[in-house]
């Protein structure tokens, strides 16, 4: 278990590191909105991967005309992308996307939910939104995920940390392999996941698809990214 919260913990120490070498008093060079078409083979450029237990295969594909989408595949693995920036939430605070899931983790779905789901904590599909904090135990996180048991609307604690909410916006198996766009107020999610306002500064957000807990495979793909309007 300490193991297992220590990795899981990753994206909370990956942005401290960053605050911590200053990496984000110029991260305003691009205005809001900023857009993630994933339309070029250069897209990831700006994102930097972080590895927790193996590596999850992310790829650009190109479909022309400035078209695209993100492809990640786990195999057993989880690792993810972060895109570091400066977003003040109180002027600009959503998030809009598109994914479409092609295969849940092999998670023990009874088992899920009814509760001890520590081992089973693999999403096919998460875009997290990460907040700053000078106070570093401080930094915060949601997690906006798509679960084929928790109704959408659900809020997680998770497991690992009181800094991280879990919160369920596309549930189930009726949209599988079609795309599904997203449009969230991190405004009013943080509000209502952490029960008061949130911090002003948005640090990073990130996408991660994973299946290392359940030992399984999962499969999905990301589009026209959009945060900060």
């Amino acid at each position: 278990m300490r193991e297992m919260k220590s990795y899981k913990m990753g994206w909370i120490s990956l942005v401290a590191g960053f605050f911590l070498a200053g990496f984000f008093l110029n991260a305003f060079a691009s205005p809001f909105p900023k857009s993630f078409p994933f339309s070029d083979q250069r897209a990831l450029d700006e994102w930097q991967e972080k590895i927790f237990r193996g590596k999850v295969l992310y790829t650009v594909k190109t479909a022309g005309h400035g078209q695209g989408f993100l492809q990640a595949h786990s195999l057993s693995a989880s690792s993810g992308l972060i895109h570091r920036l400066k977003l003040d939430i109180n002027r600009y605070p959503m998030i809009s996307w598109q994914w479409r899931v092609k295969t849940f983790p092999g998670k023990k779905i009874q088992e899920t939910a009814r509760g001890g789901w520590v081992e089973q904590d693999d999403y096919a599909a998460r875009v997290y939104v990460i907040f700053l904090s000078w106070n570093i135990a401080r930094i915060q996180s949601l997690e906006y995920v798509w679960d084929e048991v928790y109704p959408e609307g659900t809020i997680l604690p998770s497991p690992f940390s009181n800094n991280i909410k879990l919160v369920v916006v596309e549930s189930g198996v009726r949209n599988l392999d079609q795309w599904v766009k997203e449009e969230r107020n991190i405004h009013k999610d943080y509000q209502k996941a952490f029960g008061r306002r949130p911090p002003r500064i948005v640090g990073a957000i990130a996408l991660m698809t994973d299946s290392d807990n359940s030992m399984s495979s999962a499969e999905t793909f990301y589009k026209d990214l959009k945060v900060g309007y």
